[in-house]
């Protein structure tokens, strides 16, 4: 990547995070990047483009940032599950935060069709995915651990959501109490479940 389209890509992320998608023009996104106006758009033909490789850009190091997390839980598998939860408080609270841009970019375009909107739900059913695989890993059948990755995934999304609203540090506090509870009670289930297929009694 040349260092001018790393510069018009890092400050459209802030500016788009900052101020939102049609608050900022690309004349003042090649002023504050320091490029030239031709220089922008040989990288990025539009302003939905941009939008777009912002996105995009921003995709892996949230998988990532989840994957560490839940690497850093250890090999319990349940407190995998709960480790993105622990994950929010120090984001909510960090310098910056003005929530996820996916769901930002979704909300303020309001446009199914945009070529933005489809990166944001490819990265939500990502995210989705990432707990299924875990609830998985811990030992739920397919359905149950779709079913608790959808829960779990709302949580997540939603504490993102109202974090902007209110106290961040409440809300991330909340979520992971609720996350813990929706776990701990998946993890009994599936263990009464293991308990009562025990060994059967062959047949003579």
């Amino acid at each position: 990547m040349s260092a001018a389209r790393e510069r018009v890509l890092r400050t459209a992320s802030r500016l788009f995070a900052r101020e939102g998608i049609r608050a900022v023009g690309v004349d003042r996104i090649a002023a504050e990047a320091d490029v030239g106006k031709m220089t922008l758009y040989r990288h990025f033909a539009t302003k939905d483009e941009l939008l777009v490789a912002t996105l995009e850009g921003a995709d892996g190091p949230a998988r990532a940032a989840l994957a560490a997390a839940m690497e850093h839980a250890g090999d319990d598998p349940w407190a995998r599950l709960l480790a993105p939860f622990a994950m929010l408080e120090p984001w909510f609270t960090g310098r910056g935060f003005h929530g996820c841009p996916f769901m930002n970019a979704s909300l303020e375009l309001h446009d199914p069709g945009h070529p933005a909107t489809a990166v944001a739900a490819r990265h939500k059913a990502a995210t989705r995915d990432v707990f299924a695989v875990a609830a998985g890993a811990a030992g739920l059948e397919a359905a149950d651990a779709g079913a608790l990755a959808d829960q779990l995934a709302v949580l997540f999304d939603g504490a993102i959501a109202q974090a902007q609203m209110r106290d961040p540090r409440t809300v991330a506090r909340a979520a992971r109490r609720a996350a813990a509870t929706l776990v701990t009670s998946a993890a009994a289930q599936e263990n009464q479940a293991t308990a009562s297929s025990g060994p059967q009694e062959p047949f003579l």
